[in-house]
């Protein structure tokens, strides 16, 4: 398996269990994963930590995910950030303007990676590096 060293990413999400599924997905796959249950601390913990991509899933109305977008951006324009999207919403009043990727929640798991793996095409490495969890 193909470890990313070095590579840093904010998910943040309002539901914990989708979250923690998320983020053990994501370390599994090697990279170093921060989490975050909600959109405000998820801008506090970008402004705190050094963030390479940011996978944004908020189930609230779209409004939010375009404010909580609009926001990260703002500090950061290069940003990429992945926005997980319900099939139904897929265009969440405007919100996914701000995505440099959208993935839809059902499909998630494989079209995550492959959107990761597209966004940081040149950030891996073939030696093993271990991190420790963010949250349990």
């Amino acid at each position: 398996m193909t470890k990313r060293r070095g590579i840093s990413i904010l998910c943040i999400g309002d539901d914990p269990v989708s979250l923690n599924l998320r983020c053990s997905l994501l370390r599994q796959q090697g990279w170093k994963v921060i989490s975050s249950g909600s959109g405000h601390e998820g801008v506090f913990r970008f402004s705190q930590e050094r963030v390479d991509v940011v996978v944004l899933d908020l189930d609230r109305d779209g409004a939010e995910l375009a404010l909580i977008a609009a926001e990260l951006k703002r500090q950061r324009s290069q940003l990429p950030i992945i926005m997980l999207v319900p099939e139904e919403k897929a265009l969440v009043q405007g919100a996914t303007q701000q995505a440099d990727a959208v993935v839809v929640k059902s499909q998630e798991s494989r079209q995550l990676i492959d959107a990761l793996k597209a966004l940081l095409p040149d950030l891996t490495l073939t030696t093993p590096h271990t991190y420790p969890c963010d949250r349990p």
